[in-house]
């Protein structure tokens, strides 16, 4: 009998998605939270096994662990086991954020032994992010770029500008660092500033190589340590980076935030929350409405996109969304956006404050320019940085490292050894 389309149960973000890389899509029943405790995701567990029983399911594939549920392991008694992979079916997480932002409700020592597990694949989004999980024994690790989500793109040429704002940055500040209320000890502190020195330096080191090889503060964790230890070595590796994020949180957004209001005052606009309770600036609120939101990216005439500081060489979702909607995109540089982007010609960036108000100079003045880049960065992202795209490469790379059968049927739950840095490239 001939097997149809591979059949994929996912969120509902990623159903059209699903459907638009060819394949057949089903909306797993509501899964809340993707912070949510050990015991909910227990109790969501039986209704997602028996969905994906009742619908014949190939793969489930979800954002940041969203759909991850549990069962009772039945070939170990008193043992739990990722709902998906007790009926031998691959388990990907889509992650938008690190690791550690995720499952937050689950005490660490369970969240780091559900990473550990060899039936849940991890795709990650940036490879600075992808080699530290490596590095602390993470197994199932894929590294491939976000995406825009398919939706119903305009694609006519950009309008005149209005009497709005020249410049607009659409986010939230990156670091509260500056109003927490939650002490850090200072034993915290000298690991993620030396890292921070030697990276002002030496920009192509990451925070891992630093830590571990550069001036070896701890010792990496081992196969052979008890699960526990190789826990608690990763959180304290987090918590001695925790600082380092904030260098970068400030590096990489929040700088140039305070900077813009300062130069550009009224012509540079803030569109997201807490910018007034961290720095003093004024903002406009969040905007909800993601057709709104959208329909700014392209009616601005300069889209301001800046990372976060969990972020070290990759591209944030904005650099797909800010495209895929048509808008003119100007983006703090990162070592990943070449791989991506033509920069210069389907979008630009900066490295630096007088980069930044060149840049913004040149493109007030050059409309048909600043046109002609966004043309061509939609068309970049239309092209090849949907999640349609991403989702057939991901499921390339799970046929080849055999995870997936060639006829779409029955997974072979072998461990995925294949990586992408962008959709259509060969895999290593």
């Amino acid at each position: 009998m001939t097997r149809g389309p591979l059949r994929i149960a996912t969120t509902p973000q990623l159903e059209r998605s699903v459907r638009e890389a060819g394949y057949e899509a089903y909306v797993l029943p509501a899964t809340g939270d993707f912070n949510r405790s050990l015991q909910q995701r227990m109790l969501d567990g039986p209704p997602q096994r028996a969905f994906l029983e009742k619908n014949r399911i190939d793969l489930v594939l979800d954002f940041n662990t969203e759909a991850l549920t549990l069962v009772d392991a039945q070939d170990d008694p008193g043992k739990l086991a990722i709902t998906a992979a007790s009926l031998g079916i691959p388990h990907v997480a889509c992650y938008l954020d690190p690791v550690t932002s995720t499952m937050a409700e689950a005490s660490w020592a369970d969240h780091w032994q559900l990473l550990e597990s060899p039936s849940w694949i991890k795709w990650i989004w940036e490879t600075g992010h992808a080699d530290e999980l490596k590095r602390l024994r993470i197994p199932n690790i894929l590294t491939m770029p976000m995406a825009a989500t398919n939706d119903d793109f305009n694609t006519e040429h950009l309008p005149e500008p209005n009497d709005g704002p020249l410049v607009a940055f659409m986010g939230h500040p990156a670091s509260s660092w500056f109003r927490s209320d939650k002490p850090v000890l200072p034993a915290q502190l000298f690991a993620g500033l030396t890292a921070a020195a030697v990276h002002a330096d030496m920009p192509d080191l990451s925070f891992h190589k630093i830590y571990y090889e550069l001036y070896q503060f701890a010792d990496s964790p081992r196969d052979t340590d008890v699960p526990a230890a190789r826990a608690a070595k990763s959180a304290e590796y987090y918590n001695q980076k925790f600082l380092y994020n904030a260098y970068l949180a400030v590096k990489q957004r929040d700088r140039f935030a305070r900077f813009l209001k300062n130069k550009l005052g009224e012509a540079f606009e803030l569109i997201g929350d807490h910018w007034g309770t961290n720095y003093g600036l004024t903002h406009t609120p969040r905007i909800w409405d993601m057709r709104i939101l959208h329909e700014r990216m392209r009616q601005v005439p300069i889209c301001l996109n800046l990372m976060k500081g969990n972020l070290e060489t990759g591209l944030n979702v904005r650099h797909f969304e800010i495209t895929a909607y048509g808008g003119f995109m100007l983006t703090y540089h990162t070592p990943e956006l070449e791989n991506c982007f033509k920069v210069g010609e389907e979008c630009d960036s900066f490295h630096d404050e007088s980069e930044l108000l060149e840049k913004i100079g040149f493109y007030a003045s050059n409309s048909k320019r600043r046109k002609e880049i966004a043309a061509a960065g939609q068309r970049r992202t239309l092209r090849e940085h949907l999640y349609s795209h991403r989702i057939q490469t991901l499921i390339q790379l799970l046929r080849g490292a055999g995870v997936l059968s060639q006829a779409a049927s029955a997974p072979t739950g072998r461990t995925i050894r294949a990586e992408s840095q962008v959709a259509g490239t060969a895999t290593k």
